[in-house]
């Protein structure tokens, strides 16, 4: 029968070998432990294997939650693949890009329960594994960066990877959030916001994603996608303001200007999701996490109250009227467009 105190005592080698994270089990061996040790405590299920060719303490895993687990598995694929990097979706945690459209996958182990399905990207030949998702390819130097102490492809680069592999209403919204970021890290201390209405933050992050589609011209999708990037919006702030636009454009809503500064009639500056100007209309898509709160709700309805004595004609949608039923928001924008020229002439 195993001694459960060496059982202990080997997975407590591993939790400092490895500082709460995973190690190869050479390195185990290469510190002094035996394979009838590393053998005991798996058997024991004091440490389980993430990767094949991994250890790890089953306590550290147990105590991470779903995005803490996918570091340890991504750290232990980068350990049994020292070429590789992430990518793609992992590469996206990595980096925190706002993105949960396609969620990272998972795979069900009797030990672990769900494991998320690693990505990565090594030069050789790709494969697809239960664990892990490894794809080929070459990352130039300038398509790499290095978040949370791992290596990964770059805001520009994951986002592309990603949207290579989406239909367009969400590769549009990927594509929104990567101009986003490439703004934003270009324009360090000045609000995201502000800095999404610059022409020149503009056409550099969209010539950047450009640039790279250029590097990857050989890959399945690139003239697809290439032909939506002019059509991304680095001024949408979520999910749902991006499939919005796009159901605008399928329904030949006119274009609307997205994320501009609007002064209510109380002379504070608010921000609209949407804007027709010559039509004085406003539109807001209004998802689940806009409002968290009572207090937000007030503040709210308090905004609209002043953008309407400013003039201004506000009209919400939701979730389902724009990406279920989006006739529901093409008819109310184009009803709030016909409006315009009424009230103006009214005013007058």
């Amino acid at each position: 029968m195993p001694d459960p105190r060496r059982i202990a005592s080997t997975s407590q080698a591993i939790t400092r070998l490895g500082s709460f994270g995973p190690i190869t089990r050479g390195a185990a061996f290469s510190h002094g432990l035996t394979e009838g040790q590393v053998r005991a405590a798996l058997a024991a299920g004091s440490l389980v294997t993430v990767q094949p060719g991994t250890l790890l303490p089953r306590q550290v895993w147990l105590e991470s939650d779903e995005s803490g687990r996918h570091f340890l598995a991504l750290e232990s694929a980068l350990l049994r693949h020292p070429s590789a990097i992430a990518s793609h979706r992992s590469a996206a945690l990595l980096l925190q890009l706002p993105w949960n459209d396609s969620p990272v996958g998972t795979y069900l182990n009797s030990q672990l329960g769900r494991v998320p399905i690693v990505e990565i990207t090594q030069p050789g030949v790709g494969r697809r594994q239960p664990r892990l998702r490894m794809y080929s390819g070459i990352v130039p130097d300038d398509q790499r960066a290095h978040s949370l102490g791992m290596p990964g492809t770059s805001a520009g680069r994951t986002v592309l990877d990603l949207a290579l592999q989406l239909r367009p209403p969400q590769a549009i919204a990927i594509l929104d959030v990567g101009l986003r970021r490439l703004i934003s890290e270009a324009n360090r201390g000045v609000d995201v916001r502000q800095a999404t209405q610059s022409t020149v933050a503009r056409a550099s992050a969209t010539a950047h994603l450009a640039q790279i589609l250029g590097q990857i011209s050989g890959r399945r999708g690139v003239v697809g996608l290439s032909r939506l990037l002019p059509f991304a919006e680095p001024a949408s702030e979520s999910h749902l303001e991006s499939l919005s636009r796009w159901q605008m454009h399928r329904g030949n809503v006119p274009p609307p200007r997205c994320g501009v500064p609007v002064t209510g009639d109380d002379g504070k500056t608010y921000w609209a999701d949407f804007l027709w100007t010559d039509a004085k209309v406003i539109g807001e898509a209004d998802g689940e996490a806009k409002y968290a709160s009572r207090d937000d709700l007030i503040a709210e309805k308090r905004r609209q109250v002043c953008l309407e004595r400013a003039g201004w004609d506000v009209i919400r949608w939701n979730w389902f009227d724009a990406v279920v039923q989006p006739a529901i928001m093409v008819g109310r924008i184009n009803e709030a467009l016909g409006r315009g020229p009424r009230r103006r002439a009214r005013r007058s």
